[in-house]
């Protein structure tokens, strides 16, 4: 396979297609909707000069955040452009050796950043399932005694291993996306704690640390609530600009070309003339991609190039995600079926725009509702997230546990499939209809309200029957 860094500012993509004339088809070079990862980075063509500016505020502030739309690729940017990056020791000041610490917000951000650092540490592979459980207990207990809690382990970690330290926190509009009720379990000054502690840690001389943020670029109202973290934004960020239509080329091209295949020139037209600038296109695009590839593999004549048939094969970029989706569903038994309704019910709800975002559940969870046991559960993930699949999170290689959470690999599934963006519907609905009766009967007991009548009762009826509430 060749190896071009993502730092490479151009590329020649006939010249690279024809060093890979003649050698054997690698396997699919297309991530599908999830976001590219970390190895990944010889695949991830089109971001190269954006790249660069990000690295360039990163270096003078130590903080960048990275803005965008949802699906405008601020992930993939990050894992296969700033990080390949930082370890070939473009930051001249800092060298190429980084210690990165990649986590999430989610419902617990300071439990979840405490595992993040854990699996950051030099031991972590050798340390028993007891000795982590402690570990983790340990770091989270540092990290919510104070401001300075991130910065006393940060030192530790330097002291450790001599590296720069840079912590990334992806989807950090997490924070702001769970309600009053869900923050309250894990205490309602956990954000502001987690936001505090950043900051603070960026601030230290003697053990720089460096931090990056990713946000869906709709969320930044959310963040004048602090007035810090509003500060370090206006300083140093970065807005993901739309591909041009020569990235979008790269995006398609380079891809094949390191994969060892060949793509005619009439379904590259076709595919930039069918991409538009909605906010899901890229990875509606990679998914479109991955499909076509996998069919080109199993039906193509001797030197064929991956062709416009191929791709209408697998239903273009308008059609072939509710197909893929609809093609796994229709495997299921009857009992998984219904599982699976569960499930992805779980992890979506209508956002403000009225459209399905994701929320992740655990496995344990979604067994609760479904009733039904975990290991039926995993079985049903599995169908969705295994090789050539890549519509739900984790990605295969992720073992998944009672407390491992479940989650679209991209919002674009809820927007695109019929059946889920209808299962979406039905739920908020039964939610509505959830909340009217909590609340009746709220009102009931303190007399406020009288007891219900047709036709209300009789709605509420039918939703008892059809919903089984527990």
């Amino acid at each position: 396979m060749l190896n071009y860094d993502a730092h490479t500012s151009e590329r020649d993509i006939e010249l690279l297609e024809s060093e890979v004339r003649g050698l054997k088809i690698a396997g699919n070079p297309f991530p599908g909707l999830r976001p590219f990862g970390i190895d990944e980075s010889h695949l991830f063509f089109g971001r190269e000069g954006q790249v660069d500016e990000v690295l360039m505020k990163l270096s003078q502030n130590r903080f960048v955040s990275v803005m965008g739309f949802s699906g405008s690729g601020k992930s993939s940017l990050m894992y296969c452009g700033l990080i390949p990056v930082l370890h070939g020791g473009f930051m001249v000041q800092a060298g190429p050796n980084w210690n990165v610490v990649v986590t999430r917000p989610g419902i617990s951000p300071i439990d979840n950043l405490a595992e993040s650092i854990l699996h950051a540490t030099s031991d972590y592979k050798e340390l028993s399932e007891e000795d982590k459980l402690i570990r983790h207990t340990v770091t989270s207990s540092i990290l919510r005694s104070g401001v300075k809690g991130l910065v006393d382990i940060a030192k530790n970690l330097k002291e450790e291993s001599g590296e720069n330290l840079l912590i990334l926190v992806d989807q950090f509009e997490e924070l702001f996306r769970y309600s009053k009720e869900e923050l309250d379990q894990v205490g309602i000054n956990e954000s502001v704690l987690f936001i505090n502690m950043l900051l603070e840690a960026i601030k230290q001389d003697d053990a720089p640390i460096y931090l990056a943020l990713t946000m869906r670029s709709e969320f930044i109202g959310d963040c004048s609530k602090y007035p810090g973290l509003t500060e370090m934004i206006n300083m140093s960020n970065y807005l993901v600009p739309l591909m041009t239509r020569e990235q979008k080329r790269m995006a398609i091209e380079g891809p094949v070309a390191v994969g060892g295949g060949t793509i005619s020139q009439a379904l590259v037209r076709r595919l930039l003339n069918d991409l538009s600038d909605h906010q899901d296109q890229l990875p509606i695009l990679q998914h479109a991609l991955m499909r076509s590839w996998n069919y080109w593999i199993e039906n193509r004549e001797e030197d064929e190039p991956l062709d416009v048939l191929h791709y209408n094969a697998v239903g273009r970029i308008q059609e072939a995600l509710s197909l893929h989706a609809n093609e796994a569903f229709d495997e299921l038994n009857d009992r998984q079926m219904q599982i699976c309704e569960v499930l992805f019910k779980s992890i979506t709800e209508k956002g403000n725009d009225e459209v399905g975002i994701r929320r992740p559940a655990s496995v344990g969870e979604i067994a609760e509702i479904a009733g039904a046991d975990e290991e039926e559960v995993i079985e049903v993930v599995d169908n969705f997230r295994r090789q050539g699949r890549s519509l739900l999170m984790p990605t295969e290689n992720v073992v998944l546990q009672s407390d491992s959470l479940v989650e679209m690999s991209h919002e674009s599934l809820s927007r695109i499939w019929t059946r889920l963006k209808s299962w979406v519907d039905e739920e908020n609905e039964s939610a509505q209809m959830y909340r009217r009766i909590s609340e009746a009967a709220a009102m009931y007991q303190v007399g406020r309200t009288g007891l219900w009548r047709p036709p209300d009762l009789q709605l509420a009826l039918n939703w008892q029957k059809k919903q089984e509430p527990t």
